[in-house]
């Protein structure tokens, strides 16, 4: 089995957590978490997205967030932006670096952004211009990459595509995002193999949900295609996009599980695990989601040591 030696793990909470959680998150809370967050020794932090607070007022305190949080230098600070405006206040708050986002399926984008791909791809390739001379990179995230509830499983060649033309655009890097969970190992490998092969040069990362129980399956599928860039949200908050059929929030890959799952592999993350799970366990108290990971269940080596190693024994 051919797997990295090291992996980057780029934190989702701030935006794609905290965008789909149902209460807003008080600016001093965010600020408190983006900074405990910096801590911790992950490579990047989405913090934030540059989006009309009407259309996610979860997040309408992005600027203040921008300018309230410590940054370190050892940190990647990325926010997501949907169109020039949002890249125009991007820029204003000097981030790093910004995801541009493009929704390969043509129902879920039209019924969730209200344009087409040209139109989408337009946007990318204007963000893209703006960003040069800033210093600023632009990735582009790519959603329903694998599946979409409408369409069901997206083509291979139509997702090749449209990472054809992003990288066309000028992006820096491509993240393929499952959107809905419903990615399997399969289908993971072909696919990453695919985009692979055909760029064999570009920056790949893959954003996947956990709808249906397999993100660290897939995560291991995508190690071995070489891949070693992956999303995560601290206690797998987010990712919650209303399903047909009435179904709720689908959930992130928790960072928490994926970093146990690494350091147990011998995959070097440059996270440091115990000041992780203080803060996944802090953001399970703030925000009162129970025991949302694996790790926090009890479920690392270290864990099940210290609970052996405490219990009474007799002849």
């Amino acid at each position: 089995m051919t797997l990295p030696e090291s992996a980057t793990i780029v934190e989702m909470l701030p935006r794609d957590g905290f965008q789909r959680y149902p209460e807003f998150v008080p600016t001093d809370e965010k600020v408190e978490i983006i900074d405990a967050l910096s801590e911790t020794g992950v490579d990047e932090i989405e913090f934030t997205s540059f989006t009309h607070p009407e259309a996610v007022p979860g997040l309408r305190d992005a600027d203040e967030v921008a300018e309230r949080i410590d940054r370190r230098d050892d940190v990647t600070y990325r926010a997501l932006v949907p169109n020039d405006i949002g890249m125009e206040r991007a820029i204003q708050a000097d981030v790093d670096k910004v995801n541009a986002l493009v929704v390969i399926s043509d129902t879920y984008r039209e019924k969730n952004q209200g344009m087409s791909l040209e139109e989408n791809l337009e946007q990318v390739r204007a963000i893209v211009e703006m960003a040069e001379g800033t210093g600023i990179e632009v990735e582009a995230g790519l959603g329903t990459s694998f599946f979409c509830p409408y369409e069901g499983r997206i083509p291979l060649a139509r997702t090749r595509y449209v990472v054809d033309r992003v990288l066309e655009a000028g992006v820096d890097e491509v993240t393929l995002a499952t959107t809905m969970g419903m990615a399997d190992p399969c289908g993971i490998t072909e696919t990453l193999t695919s985009v692979s092969e055909q760029h064999p040069d570009a920056d790949l990362g893959v954003h996947l949900h956990d709808t249906n129980g397999m993100s660290l399956a897939n995560t291991l599928a995508a190690m071995q295609c070489g891949v070693s860039r992956f999303d995560t949200s601290v206690c797998g908050l987010g990712g919650g996009t209303i399903l047909p059929g009435g179904l709720g929030d689908v959930g992130n890959t928790p960072t928490e599980d994926l970093v146990n799952m690494l350091h147990d592999m011998g995959i070097e993350t440059g996270v440091d695990f115990d000041r992780l799970l203080a803060v996944a366990e802090d953001v399970a108290d703030r925000l009162e989601l129970g025991t949302p990971s694996r790790a926090l269940l009890g479920g690392t080596r270290e864990q099940v040591l210290e609970a052996a190693a405490g219990e009474s024994t007799t002849d």
